[in-house]
């Protein structure tokens, strides 16, 4: 039996690891994609102390390092339930049971879709949430990147770079990003931002996308569309456990203990107030130093 188990290898996740194992814990950790979570898809960082400018695969090899270095015991698998009732906790995936004192849940968020009837069946056809993975499938085409926020307009930037032309395409007048960012973003020639407008339908040409119709009634010629209109937490095997509230986030106490003895939760799943890098590895540290005066 483990004495903790951690859902989650993002940096909630990985922070809470690296402090479980260096307090001589028995941890194990569990990922279902890659280590580093919603880093691996951000192509730069410019807000994380020690750094003046990361990658964020980058900065993810940095976190994965440090564990190997610690030898953290981790497996690459997708958690599929938890038992938290009783004081002996379970976890399950699809390969067995896994027995623990405390389960830590650091799950993050995925990104949210338009709504579209067929946007998915396009995910690796034109489709993407990840201009860092697919970036390079469009060399010297046009592109459409949809949000307004950093995200949006960071990977607008990066794309600039590769495709020939950047549709950037927002519902609003005026961008969610910082300031530094939309400056750039008028500053590139090869970003073209249409205002006011959503994707209305997606078209496509022999099983790959062709163009995009907009609420406008115009019709763009790109080959592949980027989103970014935002995330949601990653928690849908934990609603019967209800700990969460309407919008999937995780309820917990100023702990970061949930309402389960024994079970936290840290990083993006949970709900709070600042969504930040340093956020979320001060939650790891706090909810193992929370954990280790329980057991």
């Amino acid at each position: 039996m483990y004495d903790v188990i951690i859902i989650g290898m993002g940096m909630a996740g990985i922070t809470a690891g690296i402090y479980a194992k260096r307090a001589g814990l028995n941890v194990l950790m569990f990922e279902k994609n890659a280590p580093g979570g919603q880093l691996q898809k951000i192509d730069t960082i410019k807000n994380y102390p020690g750094y003046v400018t990361v990658s964020g695969p980058d900065l993810s090899m940095h976190l994965f390092n440090q564990i190997n270095e610690l030898k953290v015991d981790f497996k690459i698998e997708e958690v599929t339930k938890i038992d938290v009732e009783d004081e002996v906790k379970k976890v399950y995936t699809a390969s067995g049971e896994y027995t623990c004192k405390n389960i830590i849940i650091a799950v993050g968020r995925i990104p949210k879709y338009l709504g579209l009837d067929n946007e998915k069946d396009y995910l690796g056809k034109g489709v993407s949430t990840c201009a860092t993975c697919d970036g390079a499938l469009y060399n010297n085409e046009d592109v459409a990147v949809v949000g307004s926020g950093n995200s949006a307009l960071s990977e607008s930037l990066y794309l600039s770079k590769i495709a020939k032309t950047v549709y950037l395409l927002h519902r609003g007048v005026e961008f969610k990003g910082e300031d530094e960012l939309v400056t750039k973003i008028k500053d590139t020639p090869n970003i073209k931002i249409i205002s006011g407008v959503s994707v209305k339908k997606i078209n496509e040409t022999d099983g790959k996308i062709s163009s995009v119709l907009l609420s406008n009634e115009n019709t763009i010629n790109i080959k592949g569309i980027f989103i970014y209109v935002g995330y949601r937490p990653d928690t849908e095997i934990f609603k019967d456990l209800e700990i969460t509230n309407i919008e999937g986030n995780i309820i917990t106490d100023e702990r970061f203990e949930t309402k389960y003895d024994n079970v936290y939760a840290i990083g993006d799943c949970i709900q709070k107030g600042v969504y930040q890098l340093v956020t979320a590895a001060a939650e790891g540290a706090i909810a193992v130093s929370e954990l280790e005066k329980n057991n």
